[in-house]
């Protein structure tokens, strides 16, 4: 694959280019130990990783029986973020960013909040790499619904069909493939079972073919 081919970039920011899915998870299973007394099983807390809060807790409610409300575990959860999260960057990232800062438009595509979003970016120093930031807050519909992407590709104005996503969830690689848009998962040592038509990279990996033209 030649990143060079392609006439823009759109990250995904938790567990993608950050390591929050821990605070995430952690942040939702207090909510909902909180609120129902049930304890998220370790498996559970990667199985997080691969939805959104108000699924999640649906899913519970159905699994166990729980009476939780899902904005409220939701409300919780974020608030339970502010309180513990790091902004931690996986390595190479911040390198794969500023290689290719002035070639390529690059935008943010996040489904979480902008109340976490832009502190999380302003305390890691990334708001300078992107020039379009979509959060939950612009769209009715979170991934995998392909709205955060068709929106982001709508504020770069270029064609989904020349852009390249990066995704490290089964939710953002089908909300990008929806529009169009090639997609690169990004490993980061998260237990995904990746589609075998998907690249697989590691941000280190990426800064190398990034030097390939």
């Amino acid at each position: 694959m030649k990143l060079w081919d392609y006439d823009a970039f759109i990250l995904d920011l938790d567990g993608t280019l950050i390591d929050s899915g821990k605070y995430h998870a952690r942040a939702f299973a207090d909510a909902v130990l909180a609120r129902s007394g049930y304890a998220l099983k370790p498996d559970e807390h990667h199985e997080f990783f691969s939805t959104h809060s108000t699924w999640f807790a649906e899913t519970l409610n159905q699994r166990y029986g729980l009476q939780l409300d899902p904005e409220t575990v939701l409300a919780d959860k974020r608030e339970r973020v502010g309180e513990i999260f790091v902004a931690e960057l996986f390595s190479g990232a911040r390198e794969f960013l500023d290689f290719w800062r002035g070639k390529k438009p690059m935008a943010l595509a996040t489904n979480s909040p902008l109340s976490f979003v832009q502190p999380a970016l302003e305390e890691a120093d990334l708001l300078k790499y992107f020039a379009a930031i979509t959060t939950a807050n612009d769209v009715k519909h979170r991934k995998p619904d392909p709205e955060i992407v068709e929106v982001t590709v709508w504020k770069l104005g270029v064609d989904p069909l020349k852009t390249l996503v990066f995704e490290d969830q089964l939710i953002g690689i089908e909300a990008a493939r929806a529009t169009g848009a090639k997609v690169i998962a990004v490993d980061n040592n998260q237990p995904v079972n990746y589609p075998v038509d998907v690249a697989v990279h590691t941000w280190r990996d990426l800064l190398k073919l990034s030097e390939m033209r």
